[in-house]
């Protein structure tokens, strides 16, 4: 993965202020722009990271990602020669200062608050709605195109299908139910994260053999239980070095991380930058 850095300008489409572009390749690193991402997977899996948390991603997976919060979507390596997006891409200018006092847009208001944590749509309607959304847009003119947008924000903004990815404890029930294999792994993982785990206690938090839930992971996230495991981790150590000046070894070390050089090598691969870098692209470093 090329040097990246955190913020990313968003590609322009003839200077409109609603940008639709296709067929993209998950190719950035951890980022950050000033629009919201409205982001429909077409192909690929792996794991969405957004601010603090992290949730499974796959063919139809939409999310809405606010302005100004770092995300990355981590490709399994199996799906990165042929993985591909569609992105709406908008600005917080579009809006009044005070939407929360509009009524009419109350809906829109809050979906915009709750995009600060990573929105995904859980619902074959709400896919189907900016499916639809987009090929209107992409034949639309001048207000037509904003006009669009906040046809498919309110009817995205009043869906009860939904769950919010950085959400403290990890992702609530949505894809699938609270109690099934994917959550319960993914639960147990986040509070034992940072001690050393054996495939054996992690089959056991979901009712499963070793086999069977590498089997089972594998089919639905396209990764390892180990490859995920470490992806979380990660995530923990990103939200460290956004909100602590806590120094990177223990960081590192709180997450799960306890060789320093390991951790240094994926960390570069993940975000193509050194937790270093990364600080201080944030304007957080303090060395």
């Amino acid at each position: 993965m090329k040097q990246g850095i955190v913020h990313r300008m968003v590609p322009a489409t003839e200077r409109l202020s609603v940008s639709h572009l296709s067929e993209l390749a998950f190719e950035a690193p951890l980022h950050y722009h000033t629009e919201y991402e409205l982001i429909h997977v077409i192909s690929g899996s792996g794991v969405e990271f957004v601010g603090g948390g992290s949730a499974p991603y796959a063919p139809g997976t939409l999310t809405l990602i606010g302005g100004g919060v770092p995300h990355l979507h981590l490709c399994a390596a199996s799906d990165r020669a042929s993985a591909l997006c569609e992105v709406l891409y908008f600005p917080q200018r579009l809006f009044p200062v005070h939407l929360s006092e509009l009524s009419e847009l109350r809906w829109i208001d809050a979906l915009l608050e709750r995009s600060r944590s990573g929105v995904r749509f859980t619902g074959e309607r709400e896919v189907e709605a900016f499916v639809a959304a987009m090929k209107r847009i992409d034949g639309a003119e001048g207000v037509g195109r904003v006009c669009i947008l906040l046809e498919l924000l309110d009817f995205l903004g009043r869906s009860g299908d939904y769950h919010c990815i950085d959400a403290g404890a990890g992702p609530c029930a949505g894809v699938c139910g609270a109690d099934e294999p994917l959550w319960r792994v993914h639960r147990f993982l986040l509070g034992n994260l940072g001690r050393k785990l054996t495939l054996g206690e992690i089959a056991s938090s979901a009712g499963m053999s070793p086999a069977a839930l590498c089997r089972y992971f594998r089919r639905r996230t396209g990764r390892t239980v180990s490859e995920y495991a470490n992806a979380l981790r990660m995530a923990r150590v990103c939200n460290g070095l956004m909100h602590t000046d806590q120094p990177v070894a223990r960081i590192a070390a709180e997450a799960g991380f306890h060789n320093l050089s390991h951790f240094n090598r994926l960390f570069r691969l993940t975000t193509g930058m050194t937790p270093t870098a990364y600080r201080r692209n944030l304007g957080l470093c303090r060395e």
